[in-house]
């Protein structure tokens, strides 16, 4: 998304008077790095957030929602970055937030120690309060998930056939504060400190496990089969007040969202292992599934 500098300028100047743009550098298909300046001439980096057409079509209010957000998690003390300016005056919508340093890590050293720091984390995200701020311009995950089961799906579509016949049986938790895309390229870490946890646009309020089912997914293609069997052992640790009989429910329903797996990866050989990672995932959890219907 190009957005004119003038506009940007008065955006900065929103922030702060003597903010000026010095330069502007996509980062990703959401995000732009922003170098300012301040009076003293040091420059400092900050970043603008968008959102895309589909996703600006599934929710008008989404840039509103997700600064929202992230102004509520940043006073629970979660990492994340400080929104400092929401341009609603500009079509689309953006936002602009503090520059939070670091990268992702896509692969550690200690395998074990890393998968319950991962663990740690989730289950930070999920005991963040409630009752303590109003989130209740969040989407629910229910309805979402209502929504999908609802649908007219081609006979025989062994996802959607699966979480049909055995929706009925779900027991669900507590709701809580669900991220919507936990996986390790959303993480920042700087050497093992995290920085923080970004692209909280696909947050939303529903099952604890709906977080976990995708995000072990999300570990089995980066990490293996053994890291994602560590994590979901540390993270069910965690919280056992949780009944996660329904896993291999919420594992398909992470699955039915990341179908479109083959965009994540151009590399022909990484598209066919992630494939093979997928049906072994799905038809697990199928057979879970069937099991627990006997």
């Amino acid at each position: 998304m190009e957005i004119c500098r003038d506009h940007l300028a008065r955006a900065l100047a929103q922030i702060d008077p003597g903010y000026t743009l010095v330069s502007v550098r996509p980062l990703s298909r959401r995000a732009q790095l922003l170098v300012v300046s301040a009076r003293d001439q040091a420059t400092e980096p900050l970043a603008l957030l968008s959102h895309s057409p589909a996703d600006r079509l599934g929710n008008p209010d989404i840039a509103r929602d997700e600064f929202r957000l992230l102004t509520t998690l940043r006073q629970g003390e979660l990492a994340v970055a400080q929104p400092l300016y929401l341009a609603l005056d500009h079509a689309p919508p953006y936002f602009i937030v503090s520059w939070l340093p670091g990268s992702p890590r896509h692969s550690a050293d200690d395998r074990l120690a890393f998968c319950r720091r991962l663990a740690a984390l989730l289950s930070e995200i999920h005991a963040f309060s409630l009752a303590s701020c109003d989130l209740s311009y969040l989407s629910q995950q229910a309805d979402r998930l209502t929504e999908y089961l609802g649908a007219t799906k081609p006979a025989g579509e062994p996802i959607h056939d699966a979480m049909r016949q055995s929706a009925h049986s779900i027991k669900p938790n507590a709701t809580v504060l669900l991220h919507g895309d936990f996986w390790l390229g959303n993480l920042l870490w700087q050497g093992d400190k995290l920085s923080g946890v970004i692209d909280w646009e696909d947050a939303m309020l529903g099952d604890p496990l709906a977080d976990l089912g995708k995000s072990r997914l999300e570990m089995l293609w980066a990490l293996g089969e053994a890291a994602m069997a560590d994590y979901t052992k540390a993270y069910l640790a965690l919280n056992p007040q949780l009944n996660a009989s329904a896993l291999p429910f919420w594992d398909l329903w992470g699955a039915a969202r990341l179908a479109h797996y083959a965009s994540f990866a151009s590399d022909p050989g990484r598209v066919a292992a992630m494939r093979r990672r997928y049906k072994s995932f799905v038809r697990a959890a199928i057979d879970a599934l069937a099991v627990g219907q006997e």
